[in-house]
Order: C-alpha cells, then sequence, then structure tokens
C-alpha cells in the first residue's frame, strides 16, 4: 500500500506543478526582450536595416525634448545623425522589464563628439543614464518615449548653461 500512495503523490504533484500559470512578466520579457536587443543593437551598430523587422513602420519615437519621430525612416535617420557626430555611440542595457505589451529599459549611453551635428565637434566624450518605456503592437515596437539628462550630456562635451538676460 505504501508504494501506490507514493505514486500517486507523485503524480498528482507532478499535475498541480504541469498546471501552473505561467508568469505574465516572463511570458512578455521572452516576447519582447529580444526586439529591445535587436533595437539597442541597431543604435550601437548602425545597421538600420533589422529594424524592418522589429518597428512598425508608424514607430514614432518621443525624444526627452519635445523632438518627436514619426515613422520608422525619421528614426532610422535620427539613428544615423547621432552616430555621425559620435562615431562611437554605444548604449548599454543595464535592465529590462517587461509586462504586457510594454518594456520599460534602463540604459546608459556613451559617445565622443568626433563628427558633424548641430555644433562643431568638441572631442570629448560623454556618458548619461536613461529610461526609454516601449509599446509593442503585435510584437513590434510601435513608440518609444526616452528620457535622459541632456544638460548633463552637453556640459561634459564642453558646452556652459548661461542664465538669461534680463
Amino acid at each position: 500500500m505504501k508504494p501506490i500512495f507514493v505514486l500517486s503523490l507523485f503524480v498528482s504533484a507532478s499535475l498541480l506543478m504541469g498546471c501552473q500559470t505561467p508568469d505574465p512578466v516572463q511570458q512578455a520579457t521572452a516576447k519582447l526582450k529580444p526586439v529591445v536587443d535587436t533595437y539597442v543593437q541597431a543604435w550601437n551598430t548602425g545597421n538600420i536595416n533589422t529594424l524592418d523587422a522589429i518597428c512598425d513602420p508608424q514607430f514614432v519615437r518621443h525624444d526627452r525634448t519635445t523632438e518627436v519621430y514619426r515613422g520608422l525612416g525619421s528614426v532610422k535617420q535620427f539613428i544615423v545623425l547621432t552616430r555621425a557626430t559620435y562615431p562611437d555611440f554605444k548604449v548599454t542595457t543595464e535592465e529590462v522589464f517587461c509586462v504586457g505589451d510594454h518594456a520599460v529599459v534602463r540604459w546608459t549611453i556613451t559617445g565622443t563628439n568626433t563628427g558633424p551635428g548641430t555644433f562643431p565637434p568638441t572631442g570629448k566624450t560623454f556618458k548619461a543614464s536613461g529610461l526609454s518605456l516601449s509599446r509593442f503592437v503585435d510584437g513590434k515596437l510601435a513608440e518609444e518615449y526616452a528620457e535622459y539628462d541632456g544638460l548633463s550630456v552637453l556640459q561634459q562635451l564642453g558646452f556652459q548653461a548661461t542664465p538669461p538676460t534680463k
């Protein structure tokens, strides 16, 4: 009688464990983190053609300023311009948290201002931390809100903030 009890206990435990509800955070992370990783790689390498497979064509990126990049072509152009201004531009993902159709990414960016941009190259490097909140539609990146301390970046590049005159 004892072996039957042990066997039934084992079978019952196996059935209960097999019927557990999957963790929604783990499911979302498994689905969305590879998209986030590919997006970061496009920033790091400049290979913007990889974005076609992971981004919605109507992708919208809201920058820390009032800049809004509408459409995947606009976002690609922004990546190209950023990498021209900072040829060694690098995004390091510090943490990714996914739930449902959203991801929050904590990242660090670095770069050296040696290329042409909105101001003459300074030859100086910068490092800044930031956060992105991204929304996905059908597994594709559809919208991103990116926030970081742009004033700190400009100061590291040698610019000074001057108070307005009266």
